[in-house]
């Protein structure tokens, strides 16, 4: 027939289900069973309502539209049967009312196919985005029933406990835990059942994982309820935290080697201070006794040089003095109860510490007397960068300034000099330990001073700069947090 061509011209494009192309032939048959039916029942009434099986076929087909299609087809085949069977006992009219009502229920039965596969395909294209969000994720998604049996079970949690989904879906979870949990964990179910009490839902903590290959592994889990269709169940977000644990093992191996490097550094600065000194000490009194004994044999020459002698283990002295100060720097506990000072007076402090001389004018900004600052460090920061600035300079008199200003939750100190300067060249070699830009002779001190204020500054995550040119003197500014809290109490 005609119409048999026209409907499989239709339903090009249509396709059918992966695997099933039998059904082309399936639909065709009933189809055609239909067909002969109807033109073989002896009224040609009722026969009709035989391709409702035709139009029901196209549930195996993929598109929802192909009810329709099937729909078209045996409304064809209906109205063929109408023209073509022989005249009937039944006058015409109930013949073609009969017709009318069976196209109404083929079509009704068409589209409420149509619907329930639109509906289907909508849940499957929801279903289907969800579970590539769930196999997308970094963490294991694990859901169970009420009786602890795997609902659900993510290509992360694969990957995580070695498990394929179809080995662990339907099965207990407790397979997925070692001992003590594997034991506990149904009387943990039933408990909480019964009393409500939680222990890990809602909460979240770190448990043990156990691997398809028998391996335990730490993991954080926490677990959610939720109610669907009358019924509890729970659902555990697992995260496989072995790099971290390892993480936190090898840091906590490295904090302890390197507290026990920083006592041997402890120890041997207090040795190199405290050991070091004695022969330096006997050199200097044994020059001091030799220079007596031999006073009347000694020239002006030998008198210099025993002096030049006795300089150097005073330099020594200092240098080791300042080793011990410098390899301490971080590592002593913060007084909590440390002084605070006005910020002016903590300066002076500072300046009477290093032995200012009076040919050199100390000017403080009087900004620096409405803050009150601790104690320490910062009086020997400042004591260090006076002490740099007299050392260097290349006059016997000079001036010194110190201000303050406030920038982005910061007190700026700024200390500044009037002597030669230093070359951009060498700003940062002045921080580094043992460094001096004049000849040893011409300078007293250890070179260590910068690189104490460098490192301090590190220490508290601050910084210092140093803003020179030959002939316009040095200025070096730090930055020190403004205290956050109530302003604490200045000390008398």
């Amino acid at each position: 027939m005609t119409s048999n061509s026209l409907g499989g011209s239709a339903l090009q494009g249509n396709g059918w289900l992966p695997g099933k192309k039998r059904v082309l032939a399936a639909s065709g048959a009933i189809a055609a069973a239909g067909l002969t039916f109807d033109f073989l029942t002896p009224l040609g009434v009722a026969g009709g309502l035989i391709y409702v099986v035709f139009i029901l076929s196209a549930v195996w087909w993929r598109h929802p539209n192909t009810a329709l299609v099937f729909a078209a087809l045996a409304t064809a085949f209906t109205l063929s049967g109408f023209w073509l069977i022989p005249a009937v006992a039944a006058p015409p009219e109930v013949v073609l009312l009969n017709r009318k009502l069976t196209l109404l229920a083929l079509w009704a039965v068409a589209f409420i196919l149509r619907s329930q596969k639109q509906a289907a395909a909508t849940l499957q294209h929801s279903e289907g985005k969800l579970r590539a969000v769930l196999d997308g994720t970094v963490d294991g998604i694990i859901t169970i029933g009420e009786d602890g049996t795997v609902e659900s079970y993510n290509a992360a949690c694969e990957r995580i406990f070695g498990y394929t989904a179809a080995e662990v879906t339907g099965q207990n979870v407790k397979m997925l835990m070692p001992d003590p949990y594997q034991a506990d964990h149904d009387r943990y179910i039933q408990n909480y059942r019964r009393t409500g009490t939680r222990k890990i839902i809602g909460i979240g903590r770190e448990v043990q994982g156990l691997r398809k290959d028998g391996s335990v592994f730490p993991m954080d889990l926490s677990v959610n309820e939720a109610q669907t269709d009358g019924k509890r169940i729970f659902t555990g977000i697992v995260r496989d935290i072995t790099s971290r644990k390892q993480a936190e093992a090898e840091r906590e191996h490295f904090i302890e080697q390197l507290e026990r490097s920083n006592r041997e550094l402890d120890n041997f600065a207090y040795i190199a201070s405290h050991d070091l000194k004695a022969p330096l000490r006997v050199i200097d009194n044994t020059s001091r006794w030799l220079e007596e004994d031999l006073a009347e044999h000694l020239d002006d020459e030998n008198r210099e040089n025993m002096e030049m002698l006795r300089n150097r283990v005073r330099r020594m002295e200092k240098l080791l003095d300042d080793l011990l100060v410098y390899s301490r720097i971080g590592r002593q506990a913060q007084d909590p109860g440390q002084e605070w000072l006005d910020g002016g007076k903590l300066v002076q402090d500072a300046a009477l510490l290093s032995d200012l001389p009076q040919e050199f004018e100390l000017d403080v900004s009087a900004a620096l007397s409405e803050i009150v600052l601790p104690h320490m460090p910062l009086q020997q920061v400042f004591a260090n960068l006076i002490n740099n600035a007299v050392k260097h300079h290349d006059k016997a008199a000079g001036k010194i300034s110190v201000t303050m200003r406030e920038q982005g939750g910061k007190h700026l100190f700024s200390v500044k000099d009037d002597g030669p300067g230093i070359d951009p060249q060498f700003h940062q070699r002045v921080f580094k330990m043992f460094t001096t830009l004049q000849p040893r002779d011409k300078v007293e001190g250890s070179g260590m001073g910068l690189a104490m204020v460098q490192k301090t500054m590190e220490h508290f995550g601050e910084e210092i700069t140093l803003e020179s040119a030959p002939g316009h003197g040095c200025t070096f500014t730090f930055s020190w947090p403004v205290p956050s809290s109530a302003r604490p109490q200045q000390n008398q």
